[in-house]
């Protein structure tokens, strides 16, 4: 069995091992409110891209395409609130505004770069299931 065959397989079994203990996964469920934490179209995205450097809202804007100002602004708000990103505001004229992770936002690094390597190795399954240009998901 390869490597990556080997740490599949321990990866499906520490899965299977944590459902069977957790017996729901409803609102008082850990994961349930991890993955509130995180399930948005733009806050994995924001965060990704924090991970290089701290950044101004104008750079976030520029990066991360598609996501409105409204949605940025928001989105950062919901991180700051959650402790995941840190709002850093420079006393100068004009003011400057820079987010950061923090290091709860930091310990994500790893499930981020696992999320990219599954993107890359089944790319092109995961583009089959892209909406065409300005069309949207059932339920969004």
């Amino acid at each position: 069995m390869s490597a990556n065959e080997e740490k599949k397989v321990a990866a499906q079994q520490k899965l299977k091992g944590w459902l069977e203990a957790k017996s729901n996964l409803d609102a008082s469920c850990i994961v349930h409110q991890a993955l509130n934490l995180l399930a948005s179209k733009w806050l994995l995205l924001i965060l990704l891209a924090l991970m290089q450097r701290p950044k101004r809202n104008s750079e976030l804007q520029r990066q991360i395409r598609g996501v409105s100002p409204k949605m940025l602004a928001q989105s950062l708000r919901q991180l700051e609130a959650s402790g995941l990103v840190h709002r850093q505001v420079f006393a100068q004229v004009p003011p400057r505004v820079e987010y950061s992770l923090t290091a709860f936002g930091e310990s994500i690094a790893p499930f981020l770069a696992e999320l990219c390597d599954w993107s890359v190795t089944w790319e092109a399954q995961v583009q089959t299931f892209q909406p065409a240009a300005g069309q949207q998901l059932a339920g969004e």
